[in-house]
Order: C-alpha cells, then structure tokens, then sequence
C-alpha cells in the first residue's frame, strides 16, 4: 500500500505538493514497502515499481518525475526542459507545468517552496551540512532566477528527524556558530547528558527569513522519521542501507 500526503502549500488548485510514506513496514526489510530512491542499495525492480505507483497516483508520465542524486552539497538544478535529467544535486526548481520534482530524505530535512504568482516550485534536501550553509537560500535564489519572488514564496517542510533525536558533538555546534547561525534559537543542551541538540528545520527557517520569506507563509510539519520508522523511513532508525521517503510538488497542467 501506497501513502501521500498532502502538503499545503496553496489554495488555488494550481500545485500539489506532497511526501510519501514508507506503508506497510512488517518484517520485510530496510526497503518495505514503497521506495522511489534508486541508490541507496534497493532492487531496481522495486523502485520502478514504486516509482510507477507514484506517477500514476499523480497523473504524470514516469518520465515526469525527476529527482537528483544527493550528495549533501548546496547546488541546485534548474529543470528548464521536459527531458532534462538533474545529476547530482541536493535542490531542483523549475517553472515546467506537469513535472513533479522531488527530494528523497531518511531524517534530512525536506523543504518545498511554491510562488503562486510566478508559477515557480523547489524542492531541497537539508542534512546538518547543507543546512548550515544555506542550501534553504541556493534554492529561493534559484527560483528568483526563474522570475520568482521571495515575498511570495510559501514554503513547508516535511518529516524529518526532530530536535531531541538529532544529537551532534560540539564541533558540529561551532561550524554552524562559525556560519552565523543563531545557537540560541537553534541549539540546546540535554541536561542530563550535556549533548547538543540541534533543530535543523529551525535553522532552515533562519535562511528563508533571511531571505525575505514571510514566517506566515513557513508550514512546519510537526512529524519526527526516526520517532516513527514504521511510516517513514529513518537512516538513524534502519541504518544507509535503506529505503528513502520521497518530498515532491507539480505545477498543475493547465
């Protein structure tokens, strides 16, 4: 069994915006039940096979569904033509009608980000490294390439691992203080064990702010991966060698 849900991301039928879950867990493996990432160790039979589900359950041809291999850098692919693949890359935009663009995350953050007005979308992939240095601002600015403008731009993010469960050392703490980052807002201490914990989606937030997304217009999802490894898929939960949920959005055609 397949799960989407829906992320809200506009509410004038124009773009749908979505992640996927992992259905039924069982005892079945790493990669149960439903898996569209191609590189993390997965049979190619089950991808395409779930790849196909996705597409269909969208409405869009399986070449219409594009995704980059990720590799927790900040450059982003512009998606400027229908047969256009993405590469390596950790964020696509693109202003295509009828092409989903998506992000595979297993505790990363996913983001996604739709101007209503330019008919822009993005989607980006946020590991501690391309948060700290602002993978969240490579995408708007990409977008704004494409003639979008940050005051419009909506964003929402998906699941992903929460503060308590995402502990780092101390220099990890001290790269992103070194980044400007604001550890008061993004960063504390276990009490009982004097850990550092860090909220990644936060500190996404601290980017598009920055870059002039309205706070209104940021939908946080309230859903932790490594608190729920039976719906999502979680590499701290199942180890790499597993499977991927996967954040996407489509400009309707029309």
């Amino acid at each position: 069994m397949m799960r989407i849900d829906r992320l809200c991301l506009c509410d004038n039928g124009t773009a749908f915006a979505f992640t996927t879950e992992r259905g039924y867990a069982g005892n079945s493996g790493p990669y149960s039940e439903f898996n569209c990432c191609d590189y993390t160790g997965d049979s190619p039979e089950h991808v395409a096979m779930s790849r196909d589900k996705l597409c269909n359950a969208l409405g869009i041809p399986a070449e219409r569904l594009i995704t980059a291999r990720q590799v927790h850098g900040t450059d982003v692919a512009i998606i400027s033509d229908y047969n256009q693949r993405a590469g390596e890359a950790d964020a696509l935009v693109t202003n295509l009608q009828g092409i989903a663009i998506g992000i595979f995350t297993a505790d990363c953050v996913p983001m996604l980000f739709y101007d209503n007005e330019a008919d822009v979308i993005g989607a980006a992939h946020a590991g501690w490294k391309g948060t700290m240095n602002g993978i969240a601002a490579n995408t708007i600015k990409a977008m704004s390439a494409l003639g979008a403008s940050a005051g419009n731009i909506q964003a929402a993010f998906g699941p992903s691992i929460c503060q308590e469960c995402f502990e780092v050392g101390d220099e990890v703490v001290e790269q992103f203080r070194e980044r400007g980052l604001p550890l008061d807002k993004i960063m504390r201490r276990n009490k009982s064990t004097g850990k550092a914990h860090i909220d990644l989606v936060e500190a996404n937030i601290f980017w598009m702010e920055k870059c002039g997304i309205d706070k209104n217009n940021i939908l946080r999802s309230q859903l932790c991966t490594k608190c729920n490894p039976s719906r999502f898929f979680s590499a701290r939960a199942l180890g790499t060698e597993s499977g991927r949920n996967l954040t996407g959005i489509l400009i309707k055609t029309r």
